[in-house]
């Protein structure tokens, strides 16, 4: 953001971030979870608008907004064929940007760089991977309040979670409504 607000001429600490839980990544628990809800709305051919409403923005969006993993939690680890590969993928961009001349800001070293392995704890078993009751209740509430604000309400959120899809639509409405008073 410092680098942004620079490269503006922002007055300096102007722009914050923004807490928002919403885009942590899920636990295994919370994976294994959803994996099998996803399974389920496979097997038993719900349609997919049911599962959007339901699942992704209502269960897995309610469980990450008011859930915060605990360090027992098993965290997902990237295996290291994938790491190996995003690093040879990152030394081919860093050369290519390189080759381009162009001015960079910061340091493209990082995109090549092996991460710290202190880092990456080994992946556990899927069998050790249990949702705390607080979590899937979280989750079930999610589910079950998407179903109950289903009638035609939207709830009041703010601005950053809501997608920028759904605010075009809103900018285009308002437009539309002020061109017409004139």
């Amino acid at each position: 953001m410092r680098t942004f607000e620079g490269l503006l001429g922002l007055p300096a600490q102007l722009l914050r971030p923004v807490p928002d839980t919403a885009n942590r990544s899920l636990t295994l628990a919370e994976t294994e979870m959803l994996r099998h809800l996803n399974k389920e709305f496979r097997d038993n051919a719900l349609p997919d608008e049911l599962y959007s409403k339901l699942v992704r923005n209502g269960a897995v969006m309610h469980m990450k907004n008011t859930c915060s993993p605990t360090s027992r939690d098993v965290k997902i680890s990237t295996p290291a064929w994938a790491v190996e590969a995003a690093v040879a993928i990152g030394a081919e961009m860093t050369g290519r940007i390189e080759a381009m001349g162009v001015r960079v800001l910061g340091d493209p070293g990082p995109l090549s760089a092996l991460p710290n392995p202190g880092g990456q704890a080994g992946a556990q078993p899927v069998e050790e991977a249990r949702i705390a009751p607080e979590v899937a209740a979280q989750a079930l509430y999610g589910a079950l309040a998407a179903v109950a604000g289903g009638a035609g309400r939207h709830p009041a959120r703010p601005v950053h979670r809501t997608s920028s899809k759904e605010l075009v639509k809103v900018l285009g409405r308002r437009c539309l409504k002020r061109l017409r008073r004139h």
